[in-house]
Order: structure tokens, then sequence, then C-alpha cells
């Protein structure tokens, strides 16, 4: 259940891209993002006086790709990167020649193997078998190995999805640090998100008394709850109401 609020303009917003923003599709190549939701994201965004970000697991040029023209404060590879509201992006040093390395146990480890898939990011390899759900084990199980062998390596594991991250900032450290600037500052954060990957930021919502919302099924330590993409767009959109209305006189 979702609660009620008086004056969304009091908040700011924190929205997780795939699963929550977008539903999931079985290649990260496969989502496309339609025109009422880049309308929705900036009514919302208006709404909040700017205050929306997204927290996300993908890359910012990525997120930009896919929300042309928007140009949104974001943080991409679950808090390793981010762009904060001036347009100045925060990121540590990447060594590349770690993570190409991370592909090739991954292609030698799968040769000859369809339905897997390697996603390669800045600072990241994700290994999705949402094509493959009779490989999960094989695959966690090689996640785990490359994280052990690399002190400078971290393991998310999410749905259907192993991230092998550099270390650094998770989504919650991300969160806080846009909490401090302008224009999310002194306002009360709402953060929605789908996956394992936000618990980190529901925890750093909850700490300051924000609203955490887990969008789907699962154990979580958000406190409230969405049982879809859908439901959480339809929550939100009903504050927009009143917006629409006035915007059609």
């Amino acid at each position: 259940m979702l609660p009620h609020i008086e004056d969304l303009e009091h908040y700011c917003v924190f929205l997780d891209f795939d699963g929550t923003l977008v539903e999931l599709e079985d290649h990260p190549d496969d989502v496309q993002v339609d025109a009422s939701t880049l309308q929705y994201v900036e009514r919302l965004r208006s709404k909040v006086d700017d205050s929306l970000a997204l927290i996300s697991g993908r890359d910012i040029d990525v997120i930009d790709r896919l929300l042309h023209p928007l140009i949104l404060p974001v943080a991409g590879v679950h808090g390793l990167q981010r762009r904060d509201a001036g347009g100045h992006l925060h990121t540590p040093l990447i060594n590349q020649c770690v993570l190409d390395d991370v592909v090739n146990d991954i292609q030698s480890t799968f040769y000859g193997e369809t339905g897997v898939v390697i996603e390669k990011k800045t600072g990241a390899i994700a290994l999705h078998y949402r094509l493959r759900p009779d490989f999960e084990a094989r695959c966690v199980a090689l996640a785990e190995k490359i994280e052990s062998n690399r002190p400078e390596l971290h393991l998310i594991k999410g749905k259907m999805v192993c991230e092998i991250r550099l270390e650094g900032n998770d989504k919650g450290a991300v969160i806080e640090a846009f909490l401090a600037e302008r224009p999310f500052k002194g306002r009360r954060p709402i953060f929605a998100g789908d996956d394992a990957t936000d618990e980190s930021g529901f925890a750093a919502v909850n700490a300051c008394g924000g609203i955490s919302i887990k969008v789907g099924e699962n154990p979580t330590s958000a406190i409230f709850r969405a049982a879809s993409v859908l439901e959480l767009r339809n929550w939100f959109e009903e504050f927009l109401k009143t917006e629409r209305s006035s915007m059609a006189q």
C-alpha cells in the first residue's frame, strides 16, 4: 500500500529506472521509453521544482539516450557515477583492464552457450541470465568466484542478474549526496526501486524520515510497497491531476 501525501511540493523524488520507471525486459537493449513516460517524468519534475533524480544501475549516457531530450540529475552504475543538478560529474578513476579480464572469464565459462547476456558498463559488468534462468546457479557461482579473487570488485545480486562492479558509492550514498545539495536540500525524500540493489537507498531514505517504496515482491527494508510499475505511476499521477486541470483551463 502506498501512503497518502498532502503536498508533494515539499518532497524530492528519486527513482530507479528498470522495473520502477519502465518495465523490465528480457534484454536490457529492448527497453524503450515512450512519449507518455517522458511527459510523465517532466510533469513530475516540475511538480517538485526540479528536485527529481534517477538512481539507476545503467550508465548515465545510456539513461540520457533513453530519456532524450530530457537531461536529469542521475546516478549511474548503482552509485558509481553521479551527475548533480548543476551538471557536474562525480566518478572515481576506472581501471577498465580489470573489467576486461572479467568479461574474458565470463565468455570462456559460457563459450558456445546462448541466452547469457554480458552488459558492459563504465566500471561494471552485468551478467544477465533472464533468458536462461536454468543458468542462475552457474552465473552466481562464477560471479562470487570473480569477486573473491579480486578485492577491488564488489558483487551485487539483482533480479536475474549479477553485477560485478568496482568498489565505490552505493545508491544510499548518492542519495545522501543529492540531499546535501540544492534543489534537493531541505526536502523530504521519496525513493522507489524494485530490486535488492535498491536496499541501500531505502536505508538512507528511511534514516532521514523519507518515504521508501518497493516495487514488486520479495523482502525489503522499504516502508511502503507498490505492486507494479503501473501502480507506482498511477500514485504519482494523482498528484499531477491538479496540474493538468490548470493547464487545460
